[in-house]
């Protein structure tokens, strides 16, 4: 079956969304950017920093009062020098083009320790990070004001990992582990929401307003559906909370922005409860899929009522993708007209012509002399599939990363999750440091 996706660079075109509504509270939720994420050990950076360009013009164009990063900042627990100075570049620019709140909250690719380390100083730049649950539970709500009048209540949650939880599950159940796990985090939102709707009432009496109340999280919900099988998700499952229910959100939140799924969606039919998806395609499998970020207006009708418009905002495409599969007359002609776009873009291309071909990669470079194309991925279907009669066929090393080859050694052992998560950020931690020296060499 032959197959061509194309995935192009595209002007920016501000969408007609409708203005801010007066005295309402505008939101814009967004999640997973996975700064430093590689495409098959291509570096991104530029496709990062276009997209956080972008972003800014945003907020200010949008009159935007909080912003909100569901988790998943950085693709690993160890990010690159460049990485991060991508974030705090993005943070100290919000701050001088006077965005009034930041909330960022961990996701489970991020390290919950690295974050928090900023939490006291990017506290001044009007930036609320929160990288793991606190000890008082009424330290994860926050109250966002405007001047002297409160504009929003947050409940600011996490990825929640075992050990967030785990205090309330007796170990002498652990037959029934995952079950007691996925009852911890509901009690843990529905109490939080309490306090939440507890601090709701006390504003309410002393400024007479009634303060809508917008919960984050970083998790599978139930019948949540993956963007693709190549989309970069690496997770750390925690037993089974693929299976956590839209009623954990309690009726008294009026918006949950969550993150962890790269596919923008509702959760349980609600409009209330979003996942807005990365902002980049994560892989080919991606190419297609119109990524977005989500702005939230809530305002009041009569009687304390909330209304609550949703509007997509597309995000441009900053590096072109294509996905090629067929045999070499089709591929050619495919990358011809690729070529007619004066466009570079990144190539995924797999051969499924029944002629087995020897030099493949000869091939196809030759095919891009000349060009702006580059093919970072090339598959050979038809050795592949001759391979197979003398032999089990394990998957090309060359089209998996250093974190893909060892996340695939360590599925095989019997190791707790815990254990899981030290042994990936000490490798990460090791990938860092031999980058940075490759790079200053």
């Amino acid at each position: 079956m032959n197959v061509f996706k194309t995935h192009l660079v595209q002007q920016s075109q501000t969408p007609a969304l409708p203005p801010k509504p007066k005295d309402a509270l505008r939101i814009l939720h967004t999640s997973d950017w996975h700064l430093g994420k590689l495409l098959y050990n291509q570096p991104r950076y530029h496709e990062f920093a276009n997209f956080l360009d972008w972003l800014q013009d945003s907020l200010v164009e949008f009159e935007v009062d909080v912003l909100i990063v569901a988790g998943d900042i950085f693709d690993t627990m160890a990010p690159s020098n460049r990485a991060e100075h991508l974030y705090h570049q993005f943070l100290a620019t919000a701050f001088k083009r006077h965005i009034k709140h930041i909330i960022i909250v961990a996701g489970n690719h991020d390290s919950p320790t690295s974050l928090q380390k900023t939490k006291e100083v990017l506290g001044v730049l009007n930036t609320h990070v929160v990288g793991s649950i606190s000890q008082n539970m009424a330290d994860d709500i926050i109250t966002l004001y405007d001047d002297d009048t409160p504009l929003a209540i947050v409940m600011t949650v996490p990825y929640l990992r075992d050990r967030d939880v785990r205090g309330s599950i007796d170990p002498e159940q652990v037959e029934h582990h995952d079950k007691l796990l996925l009852s911890a985090v509901a009690d843990y939102y529905h109490s939080l929401a309490k306090l939440a709707k507890k601090r709701q009432d006390e504003l309410k009496k002393t400024y007479q307003i009634s303060v809508p109340i917008i919960a984050t999280g970083h998790l599978y919900a139930a019948g949540a559906s993956v963007s693709s099988a190549d989309d970069g998700m690496r997770d750390i499952q925690i037993g089974t909370l693929g299976q956590i229910s839209a009623s954990i959100f309690d009726d008294t939140i009026d918006y949950v922005a969550l993150g962890h799924i790269h596919a923008a969606q509702k959760v349980g039919k609600q409009e209330r409860i979003r996942y807005c998806g990365s902002p980049i395609a994560m892989g080919f499998g991606e190419i297609g899929r119109q990524k977005q970020v989500l702005i939230i207006d809530i305002h009041k009708e009569n009687n304390d009522k909330k209304q609550l418009s949703i509007n997509s905002l597309p995000v441009p495409i900053f590096q072109g993708l294509a996905k090629i599969a067929g045999d070499m007359t089709f591929i050619q002609n495919c990358l011809d007209k690729l070529k007619a776009t004066q466009q570079e873009v990144w190539l995924e291309i797999e051969y499924t012509g029944e002629t087995l071909i020897g030099n493949l990669k000869q091939q196809i470079d030759t095919l891009l002399d000349d060009s702006k194309l580059v093919a970072i991925s090339i598959k050979n279907k038809a050795r592949h599939q001759g391979s197979l009669q003398a032999a089990v066929w394990i998957d090309n090393p060359k089209n998996l990363d250093e974190m893909d080859i060892f996340l695939k050694r360590l599925n095989k052992e019997k190791i707790t999750n815990e254990d899981k998560e030290q042994l990936i950020l000490a490798y990460q931690s090791l990938l860092k440091s031999l980058h940075e020296q490759d790079g200053n060499a």
